[in-house]
C-alpha cells in the first residue's frame, strides 16, 4: 500500500501542491521535491511554539542539511 500511496502522490503532484506530514524520512525521500524541518521551542515560562529550522530542496535536506538539528534528525541521531 505504500507504494500505491507513492505512485498516487507522484500523479497527484503534476497538477496540485501536496503536502505531507510525516516521520519516516525514506517515504519523504522519495516522494517530495521541498521539505521542511519543524523543531520545538520551548521558553522558560512553559510555553511552547513551533519553530521552522530549515526549509531546502529534498535533496539537500538529506544530503548536506545547512542546521545541526536537522542533520541529526534525518541521520537518526536525534528525535
Amino acid at each position: 500500500s505504500t507504494s500505491a500511496i507513492e505512485d498516487l502522490v507522484d500523479e497527484l503532484k503534476r497538477d496540485y501542491t501536496i503536502v505531507i506530514v510525516t516521520h519516516n524520512m525514506q517515504q519523504a525521500a522519495r516522494v517530495s521535491d521541498l521539505t521542511a524541518f519543524f523543531s520545538l521551542d520551548v521558553h522558560e515560562d512553559g510555553l511552547r511554539n513551533g519553530i521552522l529550522v530549515e526549509y531546502d530542496a529534498t535533496e539537500m535536506i538529506f544530503t548536506q542539511p545547512s542546521d545541526e538539528r536537522t542533520e541529526g534528525y534525518v541521520t537518526g541521531r536525534f528525535g
